[in-house]
């Protein structure tokens, strides 16, 4: 062998085991990979490295190492949060049937509306709401109609109803059922008054103890212009209407009549009927061409529990239990006869204890007889017209007057008010201040910078000048002093339907609060008419039907099935 083979047998050696040392740490290169990724310690190879059947074991090994990577490994990290998302879908599910039920449960008891007119005109006064949360007897409101049937008929009968539950749900003394009077006819047989479908029945103590009825035509205020256009066009009154076909027929055809919502007065004042203890009676006497209306004056009064009737003079007597009448200024003069009756109701058989409201007007003509009786209590009425002389007093025929007397005030909540009038008004001249167990006192007046015009010379007298005032007549009953009062208004003005419905003005609040002080009735609560000029938000019984399906079935159908297909998603990922 020469040197040139040696050489080369030698460089082959040398390449044979270097590619030799390249296969193992390829191989040992592969095995560590291969452990790290199937997790198996590295140790256990090592071990069996050594020795002669090192390379035959480790071809066995890494036959055996390649089918156990073959093998699926389990992610717990993967079913860990599939378990997690499968539980908290449950949960939500269960809290939102849970919502479900308990807000069905809530709505029914506590109907969702709200009321999103200007005036809120859904929603019962502060007044009202304050004296329905005092009333300590239980009450029960009987509507002759289902609840469905009773809100389709009208806007202003669904805004009653509103009005109506807001009243129940103040007081947990009070409650409201709905019964369909044709399918319940035996209703009728349990009440005295006759009834009719859609009125309201409101009730306190056992076996219908005290009862009233509210009718639908006593929810709803018609215009006068209407009312007048009626009579003109169909040639009977809106009255007779109402008589012969039902209220509610006459609020379904002539809705355009209405002018004002008059439901919290209606229920209100029935409530007033049959929880007051000692209810007080007001008669309006009727039969002389009386010159005022005293429309809204009759319903102030029926809003605050009076019970308001009326009685022809010239034909009947004045009843026994009526605290106070008025005499509206009539145009013909009574007789001799007719005074005497209200002298006698105002003795009431020497115990007194009555009360008499005149209204004076410069229409009237000279009424002698009516004049020697307000004599008789200190009252003498002159023919002139006031007027004041500083414009913040009068302007455009209208006069502000000031308060003389804080007697009789206790329930004026607003004492910022200024009261109202007309130049139309009467002065009164106070004939004694007091005299033969009578007393006289001036009530209303013109400020300092007042004046009177005499109707006939047109002379001018300055300086302050009474236009309301109260005459007392006092009597000793053993211990106890009683007595009976005639108080006089110098101008229908001061009671007009208008006046007494703006609520700037302070008419309202000061003759309730006056007639209140001499009947001696708790105070009083004034509440306005309302208007319907928004819309409340409230449903149908379709759109509720709608709203159950989509909040109870629908969306908890919808959340599950998204629940589920989450999950199975999740769990093949």
């Amino acid at each position: 062998m020469n040197m040139d083979e040696k050489d080369f047998q030698q460089q082959e050696q040398v390449l044979s085991e270097t590619t030799e040392n390249s296969e193992t740490d390829v191989i040992e290169t592969f095995d560590n990979e291969f452990d790290k990724e199937t997790e198996i310690e590295t140790e256990t190879d090592s071990e069996f490295s050594e020795g002669s059947e090192a390379s035959d074991f480790q071809e066995e090994n890494s036959e055996d190492k390649v089918k156990k990577q073959k093998k699926p490994k389990k992610n717990f990290k993967r079913l860990k949060h599939g378990t997690m998302a499968t539980v908290l879908t449950v949960v939500f599910i269960v809290v939102l049937v849970l919502v479900n039920i308990v807000a069905t449960s809530v709505f029914e008891r506590f109907p969702l509306t709200i009321d999103m007119t200007s005036d809120e005109s859904y929603t019962i006064s502060d007044e009202t709401a304050d004296y329905i949360k005092g009333v300590d007897k239980k009450v029960k409101i009987t509507v002759l109609s289902e609840e469905s049937e009773f809100t389709s008929t009208s806007k202003y009968i669904r805004q009653s109803n509103e009005i109506l539950k807001n009243i129940v749900k103040s007081n947990k003394n009070f409650s409201i059922e709905y019964i369909d009077l044709l399918s319940n006819p035996e209703v009728k047989s349990e009440y005295e008054d006759s009834l009719s479908e859609y009125d309201i029945i409101v009730e306190s103590g056992k076996n219908h103890e005290r009862t009233t009825v509210v009718h639908p035509q006593d929810l709803v205020n018609f215009s006068n212009d209407f009312e007048t256009s009626f009579q003109q066009n169909m040639g009977g009154t809106l009255d007779s209407f109402i008589e012969y076909y039902g209220g509610m027929t006459a609020i379904q055809n002539y809705p355009t009549g209405i002018e004002s919502n008059c439901a919290e007065q209606a229920i209100t004042s029935a409530i007033l009927k049959v929880t007051d203890a000692n209810p007080v009676t007001v008669t309006l006497l009727t039969g002389r061409n009386e010159l005022t209306s005293l429309s809204y004056f009759q319903s102030l009064l029926n809003a605050n529990g009076y019970i308001v009737n009326s009685v022809d003079i010239t034909t009947q007597d004045i009843p026994k239990e009526a605290n106070l009448i008025v005499m509206g200024a009539p145009s013909v003069d009574y007789t001799a006869e007719e005074v005497e009756k209200v002298s006698a109701f105002l003795d009431n058989d020497e115990k007194l204890e009555k009360n008499l409201l005149y209204i004076e007007s410069v229409q009237q003509p000279d009424t002698p007889n009516i004049d020697e009786l307000l004599e008789e209590y200190g009252i003498k009425f002159r023919d002139e017209f006031v007027y004041d002389s500083n414009g913040s007093n009068a302007s455009n025929g209208y006069v502000f007057m000031e308060r003389s007397s804080d007697k009789f005030m206790d329930d004026i909540k607003d004492d910022s008010l200024r009261l109202f009038t007309s130049l139309y008004t009467k002065p009164i001249t106070i004939e004694f201040d007091e005299k033969n167990m009578r007393t006289c006192e001036a009530y209303i007046q013109t400020s300092d910078t007042g004046y009177t015009m005499d109707k006939n010379s047109k002379e001018l007298t300055n300086g302050v000048t009474v236009t309301a005032a109260v005459g007392s007549k006092a009597s000793f009953i053993g211990d106890k002093t009683n007595y009976s009062n005639l108080i006089a208004l110098g101008s229908e003005f001061f009671l007009d339907d208008t006046v007494l419905q703006m609520s700037q003005y302070l008419n309202r609040q000061w003759i309730l609060s006056i007639i209140n002080g001499v009947t001696g009735k708790s105070s009083g609560i004034t509440i306005e008419p309302k208007t319907v000029e928004g819309g409340l938000f409230d449903l149908t019984n379709t759109q509720i039907r709608v709203l159950e399906w989509v909040f109870i079935v629908i969306i908890p159908v919808i959340v599950l099935a998204l629940g589920i297909i989450i999950w199975i998603r999740r769990k093949n990922r």
